[in-house]
């Protein structure tokens, strides 16, 4: 999943409208995609971290950021339902997001990002694009502020995510 150099669509109704239909409630969905998941699929959903570390950050990740910002907090996971990865996400977490106010995002460990995001309601979402890999799916980036800090997710949806559907 190392390869996220994508074609990303600003998100609205004609991009929305061009993916399938059983993806466009995921790809536009506003609040905890942990908890759409949960309750989708009536399971609970684990964290598997494939990575969390400073690193750079892609050419078009920083071009959010106003190429003001090089080197991020990057973590990366898999949401899993019954031990099977359904989601990739890449979460890009400026230093400056995530001290003071925004500590608890440096104490994840294997929780998911979307506990603190919305642990008091719904965080506030500054931009949202959608992409297609072509043979694997769709994905989705949003662009977040947690107390006034970005932070920015993106989210692939595994095929393997409608199998555990109920």
């Amino acid at each position: 999943m190392k390869k996220l150099r994508q074609s990303w669509l600003n998100l609205d109704h004609t991009v929305l409208h061009a993916a399938p239909l059983i993806w466009q409630d995921w790809l536009s969905n506003p609040h905890s995609l942990t908890q759409l998941i949960a309750e989708k699929t009536q399971s609970t959903v684990t964290v598997e971290v494939l990575s969390d570390c400073r690193q750079g950050l892609l050419a078009d990740e920083a071009a959010l950021f106003g190429n003001s910002i090089h080197r991020c907090r990057i973590r990366e996971v898999y949401l899993c339902v019954n031990d099977v990865p359904v989601v990739f996400a890449r979460s890009v977490l400026p230093t400056s997001s995530s001290t003071g106010v925004n500590r608890d995002v440096l104490q994840l460990g294997s929780k998911p990002l979307g506990e603190v995001l919305f642990k008091k309601g719904k965080a506030p979402i500054l931009l949202r694009e959608i992409t297609e890999i072509p043979g694997l799916g769709w994905g989705r980036r949003s662009l977040y502020q947690l107390r006034g800090h970005p932070i920015l997710i993106s989210e692939f949806f595994l095929p393997e995510l409608l199998d555990q559907m109920k």
